[in-house]
């Protein structure tokens, strides 16, 4: 029996998923920074490139209804707030081709190397099937790139069963708030469909709602849950949507659960 290559497995997964609702090669660009709340941090520290990159950990090509991809950081530093996309595929794409990039040919390549030997490994963190530590374990680093790998990273959704919340949460993994006041990000409706339509609870005290529905799916109870955890976090918030903290070694650790 002929063995099917990984591009048709990543064709039939979508298809799965989504149906016709993506379409194969379409052109894609950021829309909104808020969109990376939809995404797991890798710095330079997990995959020796050269470039902050940003992984789908869970369904956000479904929901933005784009083909599975990763964005890259278009330069260095926290303050550069433009991102590349670039398809998962074993032939990966730029998929804006408007976007002029500053980071430079060898980077890219590296991505582009970096998503062909983790392909399968980056579309089972997009569809859920791998926790931000499983995913760190299994990923391979081109071996032109390798060095000493330290398991840094941050991770763009704190599940419910890490807050004791009734919902998952989208926090700020450092800057990416630029141009609005710090908050987190959670799903009030089942009509939010992505992260730019999501609500938002800024890190004020008390804390603030913006963009909350007429016809929330959430009870009250759950809403001051919210609120409890982010007065109780409020430290903790504020430094890593400042870049301060670490996600993994130093803001999970010492969180206030609900109880």
């Amino acid at each position: 029996m002929k063995r099917k290559n990984i591009n048709t497995i990543i064709k039939e997964t979508i298809n799965k998923f989504v149906s016709n609702l993506i379409k194969e090669d379409i052109e894609y660009k950021l829309q909104d920074v808020d969109e990376l709340y939809n995404y797991m941090w890798l710095k330079p520290d997990v995959t020796n490139i050269d470039a902050d990159i940003f992984v789908d950990d869970g369904e956000a090509y479904i929901r933005d209804r784009h083909v599975p991809l990763l964005f890259v950081r278009n330069g260095k530093g926290r303050e550069i707030i433009e991102f590349i996309p670039i398809s998962i595929s074993q032939t990966p794409k730029i998929l804006d081709n408007n976007l002029a990039v500053a980071i430079g040919e060898n980077t890219i390549n590296q991505v582009f190397d970096f998503i062909k030997a983790n392909t399968m490994v980056l579309m089972d963190m997009a569809n859920g099937k791998l926790n931000a530590e499983e995913f760190i374990s299994v990923i391979k680093i081109p071996t032109y790139v390798r060095e000493e790998k330290h398991l840094i990273n941050e991770m763009a959704t704190l599940r419910k069963a890490e807050s004791n919340l009734p919902m998952d949460i989208w926090v700020d993994e450092g800057g990416t708030y630029q141009g609005h006041a710090p908050r987190i990000k959670f799903r009030a409706s089942r009509e939010q469909r992505n992260t730019r339509e999501f609500s938002s609870m800024l890190l004020t005290n008390p804390p603030t709602i913006e963009n909350y529905p007429q016809r929330p799916d959430l009870r009250a109870r759950d809403l001051e849950l919210l609120k409890s955890f982010v007065v109780m976090n409020m430290d903790l918030l504020l430094k890593l949507a400042n870049g301060e903290i670490d996600y993994r070694t130093q803001f999970l650790p010492n969180i206030k659960k609900i109880e």
